[in-house]
């Protein structure tokens, strides 16, 4: 136990760079960054405030059903969805990818205290995902509901617990696969396939079951006088989705008697019975899945060094280009945090439907029949949003790690570093757009126009927001890391560019809504297009400049 909790506050200390943040708030010329941090978390909070003024109203929906359960329910698995899904990305990186396991794993150290460290280690990182998304459930729940004081005693369970099952879960369906995929030559594309596989079979299950318990309530003939009686069917029905999630809900909404002690006993356990089973399996796997991706470490490919033939000569934007579309599909993490966000994103945009059925589809085929055109609209909106979630643009040169150095010394011009990195992002943006496209044919909605102008203007405001991304990172980098998920998914450079890209996208998306019907549609299209134009070019004058500027003077 002493060497886990030693592990722990190592590991915590690493990830979390306590001991740098402690140095960097001493220091005055540092203090600039917390700055930075702060104004881009206000940045967000009106877009929370919706958020949260949204779930109130949701909460009375429910209880205007004497179904007030099911909004905690709908806390509590939304939560560890979210938890599970990004849990087998920070689990990968964390287990496998990181630099530590070169001085761990020859130390006298069992494997199942080196899973038990990182994951206490990633239980802390979840807890920045699930609070903010849990809390304003429990909230609003217990103001608007007057609950007594055990409420709030009850609150702190699922609070504490909530993100150990899914992370469990994750834990044990990745350290699996990378053992049974750790075939020599073909173990990345072998595991890059099953991670999608894996969270595309996760989402259809769960919305196939959803569909399934949704029908059956709405076929049940004596459905109100249920809701009378019952005032946690919604909770039984649907929480057959995920049962632990069932249990965190009835813990809270029945907090007065014994059921509620039931409950919390039973989501504890199980969660507790999960993490060791977890611990128990990884000493019979997680090694196995380490080998050989120690070995590579040093190569960042096959292990072995590929001939090149300098017959073949490429211009030089596109050859930086390459390299960055390489890195990205040859590194899981960053091909999940970069591709996996392009594809999973429109998936999730046409699963409504798919629960819904031809109700659904009747309420959205009204909305658009007013007005043809928002489909290209929100089309082309949410390929440009992609193009600063993607986080390619923003992540660009801390990538580069402690090998930045190279880019520095070798003579490439600020232009081809401009242009190869975006064709980079652009590569990405043409998946999300393919797949975009899929999903909205899919609804039967797509027409040559729409193709178009989702084409068009989505790549014009992609470079745009590449180049902003890349302003962020190049006048910051995240160079010094040990783990790659901390270059894309822990850099507070995606944060600042994704409030930035959000309030660009804003802005022009209100001018768009005051020029609709008051000009032809056509003009519209192309003053969007002109705005992304001339913004791109201005962005480019900077970047250039900062290029320049910051390749001289960073070490």
């Amino acid at each position: 136990m002493n060497r886990i909790l030693s592990l722990v506050k190592i590991d915590l200390n690493t990830t979390f760079g306590l001991s740098a943040i402690q140095y960097k708030f001493r220091s005055k010329q540092d203090r600039w960054q917390t700055i930075i941090l702060i104004i881009a978390i206000l940045s967000l909070l009106p877009s929370y405030y919706m958020i949260v003024y949204g779930l109130s109203e949701m909460y009375e929906a429910y209880f205007n059903i004497g179904q007030k359960s099911m909004f905690l329910l709908t806390g509590v698995l939304i939560t560890q969805l979210i938890v599970f899904f990004f849990g087998i990305l920070y689990v990968m990186s964390k287990y496998y990818f990181s630099n530590d396991l070169n001085v761990l794993v020859p130390l006298p150290i069992r494997s199942r205290e080196i899973v038990g460290a990182k994951f206490i280690s990633l239980m802390v990182n979840e807890y920045l995902t699930s609070l903010p998304i849990i809390l304003p459930f429990i909230v609003i729940y217990g103001v608007k509901g007057n609950e007594g004081i055990l409420y709030w005693v009850y609150s702190i369970i699922p609070i504490l617990f909530i993100p150990v099952i899914p992370l469990a879960l994750s834990s044990v369906i990745v350290m699996l696969l990378m053992k049974y995929t750790n075939i020599k030559g073909k173990k990345d594309l072998l595991r890059i396939v099953g991670y999608f596989l894996l969270i595309i079979i996760a989402l259809t299950v769960q919305f196939e079951i959803q569909s399934v318990i949704q029908n059956s309530i709405m076929s049940e003939e004596d459905l109100f006088l249920q809701l009378i009686t019952d005032s946690n069917l919604f909770v039984r029905k649907l929480g057959m989705i995920f049962p632990p999630s069932m249990w965190g809900a009835l813990s809270l909404s029945n907090y007065f008697n014994v059921t509620g002690f039931l409950h919390s006993l039973l989501f504890i356990g199980v969660s507790i019975g999960i993490f060791l089973i977890m611990l128990y399996l990884s000493e019979k796997v997680f090694f196995d899945g380490l080998i050989g991706n120690l070995e590579v470490g040093t190569s960042n490919g096959s292990g072995k060094v590929k001939s090149t033939d300098f017959r073949k000569k490429l211009p030089v934007f596109l050859a930086i280009g390459l390299k960055e579309i390489k890195v990205l599909i040859r590194t899981p993490v960053y091909l999940l945090n970069s591709i996996g966000v392009v594809v999973l994103v429109p998936i999730l945009f046409v699963m409504p439907t798919y629960m819904g059925g031809d109700h659904f589809m009747k309420q959205l085929n009204m909305i658009i029949s007013g007005n043809p055109n928002l489909i290209s609209l929100i089309g082309s909106g949410m390929i440009i949003l992609l193009g600063i979630m993607n986080c390619v643009g923003c992540t660009t040169f801390s990538r580069e790690g402690r090998n930045f150095w190279i880019q520095r010394t070798i003579p490439i011009r600020a232009k081809d570093q401009i242009f190869g990195r975006v064709l980079s992002s652009l590569f990405v943006q043409l998946i999300g757009i393919s797949v975009l496209l899929g999903s909205i044919a899919y609804m039967g909605m797509i027409t040559i126009d729409s193709i178009f102008w989702i084409s068009i203007l989505g790549l014009l405001g992609s470079i745009a927001m590449a180049e902003l991304g890349m302003l962020v990172d190049i006048f910051r980098p995240l160079l010094d890391w040990d783990n790659p998920q901390k270059a894309m998914k822990q850099n507070l450079n995606v944060l600042i560019a994704m409030s930035v890209g959000a309030l660009y996208l804003l802005g022009v998306g209100f001018l768009v809504y005051k020029l609709l019907g008051k000009m032809n549609m056509l003009f519209i299209y192309c003053i969007i297009g002109g705005i992304f134009i001339i913004s791109s070019f201005g962005f480019y004058i900077l970047l250039r400049r900062m290029i320049e500027r910051q390749f001289l003077i960073l070490e």
